[in-house]
């Protein structure tokens, strides 16, 4: 019967030369691979061996490319900054949602030389309206404070308790807000004395240039208070933000007295003496009162 089962070639390669070429075989592979890395281990093989530079993981120290400016307030004052911040944020989000034509025509018109549309007038004076116009004062009022308040810190203000910080912060507000009540008092006072000047429209619309001045300080005062690496850049891009809303507030001046035939003798006057000169004699007083606070 004849033999139906193949032959089958055997390997006449002994098992120890086949391990050693598996051996060899498996170290060309690692050496294939040599130029990626990898981390090592540790000798039980679970966690990785790495080793910490000197100097990193100390108190104070931190790795090469990773230094940066700490605050310098205390963790309270900053959590109490962003929660100011976000609610500002949120309801004026909340507002603009509501009364966003509105707001926007109240903007243009700061810009429009004088020229007032009737339509929008009549949309203005909605309690909803109105209550969006107080909150946007309120809060330029309040990051006026925050600026001051974080400009202050150093020079002074960091050598007082925590009440104390609380007391100073309140009365910085308070005293803002007196400010623009007195402001407002004084156009009022010279509309009626100066009838001729008819400063009555320019009320309105000089606290809608405040409005947009808080709008326009925003994000700048964020980047002033909680990034300190660049709190001198971001001042004078607020400095230079208040200087642009003066030149607004000179050139809508300009419009009214030239209007309404006013000299420019009288609009010199009322410059130096409504616009100016308070802004001088705020000044000078809130470095003595934060030299006294400092000593």
């Amino acid at each position: 019967m004849p033999d139906t089962i193949p032959d089958i070639a055997i390997d006449t390669v002994s098992l120890h030369v086949l391990k050693d070429t598996v051996l060899h075989l498996s170290d060309s592979i690692r050496i294939g691979f040599s130029s990626f890395e990898y981390i090592p281990t540790d000798s039980s093989r679970l966690f990785f061996d790495v080793a910490i530079p000197a100097g990193v993981g100390q108190p104070g120290q931190l790795a090469e490319g990773f230094s940066g400016t700490l605050l310098p307030f205390s963790p309270t004052i900053q959590s109490v900054f962003s929660l100011l911040f976000t609610l500002c944020f949120v309801v004026a989000a909340f507002w603009f949602n509501r009364e966003g034509p509105t707001l926007a025509a109240n903007f243009r018109n700061i810009f429009s030389g004088g020229v007032r549309n009737r339509t929008i007038f009549k949309e203005e004076i909605t309690a909803t309206a109105l209550w969006s116009e107080f909150f946007l004062i309120f809060q330029t009022v309040l990051i006026l404070t925050i600026v001051s308040f974080t400009f202050f810190w150093d020079k002074g203000i960091s050598g007082l308790s925590l009440m104390e910080m609380m007391l100073l912060f309140l009365a910085t507000f308070l005293g803002i807000l007196l400010f623009l009540a007195i402001k407002y008092l004084v156009y009022r006072l010279i509309d009626y004395i100066f009838i001729e000047w008819r400063l009555g429209e320019w009320t309105g619309k000089y606290f809608r240039i405040v409005e947009l001045l808080g709008v326009l300080m925003f994000v700048p005062a964020m980047f002033f208070v909680f990034v300190p690496e660049f709190s001198k850049v971001v001042l004078f891009l607020l400095i230079i933000i208040f200087f642009i809303i003066m030149c607004v507030v000179f050139w809508n001046l300009l419009n009214v007295f030239a209007k309404n035939n006013v000299g420019l003798l009288n609009y010199f006057l009322y410059l130096c003496a409504i616009e100016i000169v308070p802004f001088f004699l705020i000044y000078k007083g809130v470095f003595f009162l934060v030299n006294i606070a400092g000593n």
